[in-house]
């Protein structure tokens, strides 16, 4: 076959746009988490005719945490910074192009498990319906500024607001991916992403002996201008609890 070369329509140029002014992640950790008791908790849910994930398991630990600990649910863009008085989680869903549209779920903090899993396997229909149009429009108007510096200097000052990325992707962001062992987001518009890849089952150490266990390695990239290191493992470190301990057991 040979060779194609084709021009970007003026939609792709916006995003790679947007990608390009996205400040670059302060850094990043990972954790190991035991997803025993979390996903005889999916097969309870099922049975109660949930259609639920394990990605809706990570979205609810992550909304619980931040909920517990307000201080790492803040926003800096910008010279201001946001400290939200409710946690809405950015979802990433899957997604035609070479972004992911975000499913933002507001109050995520105060939706049991139950009601947040609906939520999320209800809208997904019509937040990739919507992330379509939206390409739409920008494929028909984007030509109005064709100019990629020009582009980028909106793009800037739109990112240096804070409602402007609230709006996009809520107060903290969760990336989950069935396909990959280990999912490290490097791009994103909160204080901190969350990145979970696949269940898989490994041969671990409890209590001295060798045994197989489902095995979930979630990820966090940081923001360093409002996270450092220390807050990034002790998150981690407790969203790893909600998941292994019997948080969540009421909710499902």
């Amino acid at each position: 076959m040979a060779d194609r070369e084709e021009r970007l329509d003026h939609a792709q140029r916006w995003l790679n746009d947007a990608f390009r002014v996205i400040d670059p992640p302060g850094g990043f950790t990972t954790l190991e988490v035991d997803m025993t008791r979390a996903l005889a908790l999916v097969e309870k849910l099922r049975a109660g005719g949930v259609r639920a994930t394990y990605n809706h398991l990570v979205a609810r630990a992550t909304a619980v945490v931040l909920a517990r600990r307000p201080e790492l649910n803040q926003m800096v863009a910008g010279i201001r910074r946001l400290h939200p008085e409710r946690v809405d989680i950015g979802l990433s869903v899957a997604g035609s192009t070479n972004f992911a549209p975000v499913m933002v779920l507001e109050d995520a903090g105060h939706k049991p498990l139950r009601a947040l899993a609906e939520e999320i396997v209800r809208r997904v229909p019509e937040v990739k319906a919507k992330a379509e149009k939206d390409l739409a429009g920008m494929r028909r108007w984007g030509w109005l500024i064709p100019f990629g510096p020009l582009r980028r200097l909106i793009l800037r000052w739109l990112y240096t607001r804070l409602w402007f990325r609230r709006r996009l992707a809520g107060t903290f962001q969760v990336s989950c991916s069935g396909l990959t062992d280990i999912n490290v987001p490097f791009l994103f518009n909160t204080a901190a992403v969350l990145g979970a890849g696949r269940v898989r089952d490994r041969v671990v150490a409890v209590d001295g002996q060798p045994a197989v266990r489902p095995i979930l390695t979630i990820s966090v990239c940081i923001d360093h201008k409002a996270w450092d290191g220390v807050r990034a493992y002790r998150f981690l470190d407790q969203v790893r609890r909600v998941l292994e301990d019997d948080t969540l057991e009421g909710e499902a």
